[in-house]
């Protein structure tokens, strides 16, 4: 896996982008902003050390569901589509499947959530 290395304010992917790569955080902090029906963008969450962005669009190919941008200086390993494929090919066809529904059923409530803030 490629590290990468993020200064505060830089964008690491953008909503409505395909998504290649997620992203496992390895220190800094990120928030993660979505655009309501009134284009203002809106923080739907911060994340931190060991946690991973990006996931989503690597489970179901659809576009960034949300912005990533850098709150401190972050340093990130990449984690390519391919390789997250290779090891989801390894496992339990059960898991594909359920992470397919998680991601389906996240991607709807934060829709839900925006539309509820505006």
């Amino acid at each position: 896996m490629e590290s990468r290395s993020y200064k505060i304010g830089d964008t690491i992917f953008t909503e409505g982008a395909r998504g290649e790569h997620a992203y496992l955080i390895k220190s800094g902090e990120v928030k993660i902003t979505k655009t309501g029906k009134d284009d203002y963008q809106r923080t739907i969450a911060t994340v931190k050390k060991g946690q991973i962005i990006g996931e989503m669009a690597l489970i179901d190919d659809a576009p960034r569901a949300a912005t990533a941008i850098a709150l401190d200086n972050t340093d990130v390993l990449v984690i390519s589509k391919e390789e997250f494929q290779k090891r989801l090919s390894n496992s339990d066809q059960v898991i594909s499947l359920l992470l397919q529904t998680f991601t389906n059923r996240l991607r709807q409530q934060a829709q839900q959530i925006i539309e509820l803030t505006v």
